[in-house]
């Protein structure tokens, strides 16, 4: 009898300890959280009376592989570093040893950066950030992917774009955040594997984004690059063809007009021509609702070409009707009328 009442309290202090562990275990993670404080005041902003928090971004544009014209979207390889200060996570004076700690992002207060035009971008390197022993912090990593951009094409094929790199913070108000005008923007813009473009950086923009029925205020820093088309290609390609097939249908015109088979030939050759290479270069752009440079080209000579067609049937009509001599003078107005429209045309497409 007397063994079992000293093993008695024993196991009611047993029983009481093994209760309270599974008490604090079944607690929300809200009460655990306040049993530790510094948990929770880094998860907070690291001067949340005071003034905003400065984050200075570096921006390092590696590479720009594709401009993507229809769905307009491009293509980079980005190396990205935010830099802030957060004194909670300085060491104490007696522990410093000027080395760089790494911490994971759910340990510490982040600004929370995202990329409003992001369409697959990937991180490269491992998530976390470096501290020094003065509390400096510094995030980096290397982004792969797609970038979303509103192209404009009433240019083409001699536009110049403006495509944007365009950061936010989507949990902090230009009240508790902002984006240093120090921020900085490289490129090497002769290493870019991309073909057909001239890019150049230009300066950052800091601002403020205002999301769609939100009523707040979030901190923006938008780089762009501007992009260049040569035009090279398709002048070579679309242009000059172009003004040769304008001008073998010009050459009806110095054919006799009872010639009416291979001036039939010449003129529809040359509307067929005209049609297959319009459609071409139309592939290559998005159903766009205006005209482009090209376009305007394009619809231009087609018209020529069957001014050109109209010319030849009526001269042949003319021809066979025992009025050669009206034919003969349609043919002498028509060549230098329709080379003098012809230069409209370009002026207009190209120079206007």
């Amino acid at each position: 009898m007397q063994g079992n009442t000293v093993s008695r309290p024993i196991f009611v202090k047993l029983l009481w300890a093994f209760l309270s562990i599974m008490l604090y275990l079944s607690l929300p993670d809200a009460v655990h959280a306040q049993s530790n404080p510094e948990s929770v005041m880094l998860g907070e902003r690291p001067s949340v009376n005071g003034e905003p928090t400065n984050i200075e971004v570096g921006l390092f544009v590696i590479d720009v592989d594709e401009i993507d014209d229809v769905n307009q979207r491009f293509s980079v390889d980005i190396f990205i570093s935010a830099r802030w200060s957060d004194p909670r996570l300085a060491l104490p004076e007696m522990e410093r040893q000027g080395q760089m700690r790494f911490m994971s992002l759910e340990d510490i207060w982040t600004p929370r950066i995202l990329f409003i035009n992001d369409r697959g971008l990937t991180p490269r390197l491992r998530e976390g950030v470096n501290v020094d022993d003065l509390g400096n912090v510094r995030f980096q990593n290397r982004l792969t992917g797609e970038l979303a951009t509103n192209l404009e094409f009433q240019e083409f094929p001699f536009d110049t774009q403006r495509l944007p790199i365009h950061i936010i913070s989507y949990e902090y108000s230009t009240d508790e955040m902002q984006f240093s005008t120090e921020s900085v923007f490289v490129t090497e813009g002769d290493t870019f594997s991309i073909e057909g473009w001239n890019l150049r950086p230009l300066e950052p923009e800091v601002g403020v984004y205002v999301p769609p029925n939100a009523g707040v205020e979030l901190p923006q820093l938008v780089y762009y690059m501007e992009a260049e088309r040569d035009s090279d290609y398709y002048v070579l390609t679309m242009l000059v063809p172009m003004s040769l097939i304008i001008f073998m249908a010009w050459t009806v015109f110095w054919m006799q007009p009872n010639l009416v088979p291979p001036r039939i030939a010449i003129s529809t050759a040359s509307i067929f021509s005209l049609i297959a290479l319009g459609v071409s270069i139309r592939l290559g752009l998005p159903k766009v609702s205006y005209l482009t440079r090209a376009d305007i080209f394009v619809l231009g000579c087609t018209l020529l070409v069957f001014m050109a067609l109209g010319v030849a049937v009526l001269g042949s009509r003319w021809a066979n009707s025992d009025r050669m001599e009206q034919a003969l003078q349609a043919n002498a107005i028509a060549r230098w009328v329709y080379l003098l429209l012809f230069v409209v045309v370009s002026y207009t497409a190209f120079l206007v």
